[in-house]
């Protein structure tokens, strides 16, 4: 996963806990995303599957996957989301396995693709592969299939990864109810050490400041 720096990091893990914020989506993050071509309920549609990139509440931009494929997003878009746990998307127990063994390993337009489209089966159908089901796959190159794979196997196993995992659904869908999709990312849970440092750098800041 690409790396964040402290405040956007330490940004984001303060907007974790709040009810309600707003997201503007800028763009797909650079390298972090592919075109494919999906089924959904008998539908294809030709996609870009990846990280989005974010701003939350007018903060630094951050990496977000779709977990709605009901709705679409546009560059540009600015709308207003609940900020909630895992347990408010369908399958969230898979859900949080796959995130929890593989967000910080994302450092590829490949494996980015693939989790985007692992994400989006979970959803949809279970994990039930890329063939069968509402949601599969059309002609997916080797590569991504190949990684979706690896994904697809663990998510009926917590991974190592300790993640604060924030769900972004939209309070609207606009007027005709297509639009703005709810999202998901994560932030590492600090270490106790780490957690004793950040108020004092904090403090350090504020005291050069004044």
């Amino acid at each position: 996963m690409k790396k964040l720096s402290f405040t956007t990091i330490l940004v984001a893990g303060l907007l974790t806990g709040a009810h309600a914020t707003t997201l503007k989506i800028e763009s797909m993050v650079p390298g972090l995303s592919e075109a494919v071509t999906i089924n959904y309920n008998g539908n294809n549609q030709n996609v870009l599957a990846g990280a989005q990139s974010v701003r939350i509440d007018g903060a630094s931009p951050v990496g977000l996957y779709c977990v709605d494929l009901d709705h679409a997003n546009h560059f540009g878009d600015t709308y207003g989301v609940n900020v909630q746990g895992v347990s408010t998307v369908a399958n969230g127990t898979q859900v949080n396995n796959l995130m929890t063994n593989f967000w910080s390993t994302l450092d590829t337009s490949t494996e980015a693709a693939a989790f985007q489209l692992a994400l989006w089966d979970v959803v949809v159908d279970g994990g039930d592969g890329l063939s069968t089901g509402n949601f599969k796959g059309v002609n997916i190159g080797s590569g991504i299939a190949s990684k979706f794979t690896e994904y697809q196997s663990a998510i009926n196993s917590a991974g190592p990864e300790s993640l604060t995992i924030s769900v972004y659904n939209a309070t609207s869908h606009g007027q005709n109810g297509n639009i703005h999709q709810n999202l998901i990312g994560a932030q590492a849970v600090p270490e106790p050490a780490t957690l004793l440092i950040a108020p004092a750098l904090i403090a350090l800041l504020k005291k050069r400041k004044k």
